[in-house]
């Protein structure tokens, strides 16, 4: 499937909340220049000159629903900057077979909606395909175990972009946790997504929820760094907004001056406000992750997160708004940036291309892959230098230990009972704990 010339064929499937800002635009970069400049934000600037010359090419881009265009977006996008090398826009329900009947792709980067990852994965290694995921990588066990087992037997790569992990603020804090703050009691982890997400933006908000949508961002920094393994889970969460949407979208209209009418969506969204979940780890240390997407777009930043830690000899945070940069601008408010997610640069040719760990994660995942398909290093030995699927593997029993705790809570809550379920995780299962 490679090329003689050192060339990473990438087929991507599905558009992405992120596409144009960071995914796309990081596969600009990469066929612009190739990932060698890209590796110091993962600390591999050494493996820089022995894959300068290798060549990453997008060859075809594909969505579900032509109706929306957006393939067709992209493709034009990717063609106005690299005429020459045509970007083929697919569309269809499973549109991943169809590329990779069609283009044979070395890579196949899945950017579809959280319920709809672990089949392209599945299929994509099934042909030989490498994969980068979006993240979760998917929302069951059994489809993690799947996808584990199918990596292993095909001896192909499966990367999860789980950019956090390359946040340098927290990498320096969590890689050095221990040294610093001695044995960790607790983990408090925020990460909360603006309303527009759950009520605009994603179409398929009844098919996951915020915790599974960004709270697997700070269980993978925890798991990573700390080397942590979950043993219990308790779960909660809060369903008086969106659920109630065709009534409140209407209030919330009215609060921001605006048109009711002009909301994307303005039916009942069944799912939830803000799950709130605390996990017991093998060492007895909690952590407690609190998400939400329902943020008001007047918060001052794109996102709220921080990730606090609580040692016996000190403590440690990360809080995004207080990294220094604000703003304050005529009809747009008082505003945080994050150029170490994705930060942009003009080049004096005219060329844009950006920087930060947002990228950084993307670059691991490639990295790995031209590692196993062009210098022959085993999987093996590479376990450890990006997020493997297996490394995901608590993180989607968290997440799905999680969403069933959660529900039956909120069962017993409305019934006047409490919230008195949790749940016992092993190698294997979940053992559900109720009255």
């Amino acid at each position: 499937m490679t090329t003689p010339d050192r060339t990473i064929n990438v087929a991507i499937v599905g558009g992405g909340m992120f596409f144009d800002e960071i995914i796309g635009q990081s596969f600009k970069d990469f066929m612009r220049g190739g990932i060698s400049g890209a590796l110091t934000s993962i600390g591999m600037s050494h493996l820089a000159p022995v894959v300068a010359d290798v060549r990453i090419r997008v060859c075809a881009v594909g969505t579900r629903s032509e109706k929306s265009g957006t393939a067709g977006h992209i493709a034009d996008w990717f063609r106005e900057e690299f005429p020459e090398h045509p970007v083929e826009a697919c569309y269809g329900d499973a549109v991943w077979s169809d590329i990779i009947a069609r283009h044979k792709p070395d890579v196949l980067f899945v950017a579809t909606p959280d319920h709809v990852h672990a089949q392209p994965i599945l299929d994509a290694l099934a042909a030989g395909c490498d994969v980068i995921t979006e993240k979760p990588l998917c929302l069951t066990t059994a489809e993690a175990d799947q996808i584990i087992a199918k990596a292993k037997e095909t001896d192909r790569i499966v990367s999860v972009d789980m950019h956090k992990r390359y946040d340098p603020f927290v990498r320096e804090m969590m890689s050095k946790a221990s040294e610093k703050y001695g044995t960790i009691n607790r983990v408090r982890a925020v990460l909360e997504e603006p309303l527009e997400v759950s009520t605009d933006v994603f179409a398929w908000a009844e098919q996951s929820n915020p915790f599974a949508y960004v709270g697997c961002h700070w269980l993978d920094v925890v798991h990573h760094y700390l080397n942590v393994k979950p043993v219990a889970v308790f779960a909660t969460g809060q369903k008086n907004l969106l659920s109630h949407w065709d009534e409140h979208h209407q209030e919330v209209a009215r609060r921001r001056g605006i048109d009711p009418s002009t909301f994307k969506r303005r039916h009942a969204i069944k799912t939830w406000d803000s799950v709130d979940v605390a996990v017991t780890y093998d060492d007895g240390m909690r952590g407690d992750y609190n998400n939400n997407w329902i943020n008001p777009a007047e918060f001052e930043g794109a996102v709220n997160q921080e990730i606090e830690l609580y040692g016996i000899y000190g403590r440690g945070i990360v809080d995004q708004q207080e990294r220094g940069y604000r703003e304050a601008i005529i009809g747009d408010g008082s505003r945080t940036r994050n150029p170490s997610f994705g930060g942009r640069i003009h080049h004096h040719g005219g060329n844009l291309e950006i920087f930060g760990y947002g990228k950084a994660s993307i670059a691991a995942g490639l990295l790995a892959i031209i590692r196993r398909r062009l210098l022959g290093e085993s999987l093996k030995e590479l376990d450890e230098t990006y997020p493997t699927a297996a490394s995901q593997r608590d993180i989607v029993q968290v997440i799905e230990a999680a969403s069933v705790v959660a529900e039956k809570n909120y069962e017993h809550f409305q019934a006047g009972r409490g919230t008195p379920v949790t749940a016992l995780l092993s190698d294997t299962g979940i053992q559900i704990i109720e009255p």
